[in-house]
C-alpha cells in the first residue's frame, strides 16, 4: 500500500470553509469508490492549499479513470472554485507486510473476507489470495460499493466485540459464524451483487471459533444446506471448508476440546 498526498491550491476568493467541506466530501467519495482505504485521515488547510494524506492500494489508485460520476463531478467543481487542478503525489509505501494487489487476468472466484485489523481491502482473489481493488470492478454500482463499505464496517465492529470478550461477545461471534445472521445475510447479498455484475462467483467467509474436537470439526456439514464441504486439501493455505452450492468458505476452529 502507499501513502499519497492529495492537494489543491486555492487561487480564488471562494469561501474557504465551503472549499474545505467540498474537499472533505471528495475524500469520502474516494473512500466509497475504494480508491482510498484504511483509516480515513482528515484534510487540513496550509496557507493557500488544502491537503490530505491518504492510503491507497496502488500508486495508480487515484487515477481519474477510476472515478465514478459523483467523484468526477466533485473534482470538476472543486477545481473550478479553486481555479487550480487537483494534485496527487506518492509519498511512500505503507504497511510493508501488505500482501499486494491481484494481477490475475481473470479470477476464478472472489472471496468477501475481512477482520478488525485488516486495512488492505475486503475482497480477495480466489486464485492468488491477493486483494482485488473494487475500483477496478467498474460493473459495480455506487449502491453496490456503499453496501460493501457498510458491511465492512459492521463486520469489523462485530470482530471488535468478540475480541473484547466483555460486551456482546457471543452475539458478535454468532453474527460472524451463522449464515442466517443479519451480518451474514448482508455479506451474502453482496456476494450475489458481485457475481451478477461481474459474472464471477463470490464466496462468503464464515468465522469459526468454537470449543470443539478436531474430529467433530472435520465432520461438520455446511451450516446452510447441510451438505459436505470439507476440502481434501487446504484452499489458498487457509480455508478448510468450501460449499459451492451456498458459496461459503470457512476454517477449522483454532480452539479445541
Amino acid at each position: 500500500m502507499y501513502k499519497q498526498k492529495i492537494s489543491i491550491a486555492i487561487n480564488s476568493k471562494f469561501d474557504r470553509d465551503k472549499l474545505f467541506d467540498e474537499f472533505e466530501t471528495l475524500m469520502g467519495n474516494l473512500c466509497k469508490t475504494g480508491q482510498v482505504i484504511s483509516n480515513y485521515e482528515t484534510p487540513f488547510v496550509s496557507d493557500k492549499e488544502i491537503i490530505a494524506f491518504q492510503t491507497t492500494l496502488e500508486t495508480s489508485s487515484l487515477s481519474k479513470k477510476y472515478f465514478d460520476e459523483y467523484t468526477a463531478k466533485r473534482v470538476r467543481e472543486l477545481e473550478k472554485w479553486c481555479n487550480s487542478k487537483l494534485k496527487t503525489e506518492v509519498i511512500g509505501k505503507a504497511i510493508p507486510e501488505y500482501k499486494g494487489v491481484c494481477k490475475c487476468k481473470k479470477s476464478d472466484f472472489y472471496i468477501l473476507f475481512t477482520y478488525t485489523l485488516n486495512s488492505s481491502g475486503f475482497l480477495d482473489c480466489g486464485n492468488c489470495k491477493k486483494v482485488v481493488p473494487i475500483y477496478k470492478l467498474t460493473q459495480l454500482t455506487y449502491n453496490d460499493r456503499y453496501e460493501m463499505l457498510s458491511w465492512e464496517t459492521n463486520y469489523k465492529a462485530c470482530d471488535d466485540l468478540q475480541l473484547g470478550c466483555t460486551v456482546g461477545e457471543k452475539w458478535a461471534t454468532k453474527q460472524m459464524s451463522d449464515p442466517n445472521s443479519q451480518l451474514s445475510k448482508q455479506g451474502l447479498d453482496i456476494c450475489k451483487r458481485i457475481e451478477k455484475a461481474t459474472g464471477i462467483p463470490a464466496y462468503y467467509y464464515l468465522h469459526n471459533y468454537r470449543h470443539i474436537s478436531p474430529q467433530k470439526d472435520k465432520a461438520r456439514l455446511c451450516p446452510s444446506c447441510n451438505g459436505k464441504w470439507l476440502l481434501k486439501e487446504r484452499l489458498l493455505d487457509f480455508y478448510d471448508f468450501k460449499c459451492d452450492k451456498c458459496k461459503l468458505l470457512s476454517t477449522f476452529s483454532p480452539v479445541t476440546n
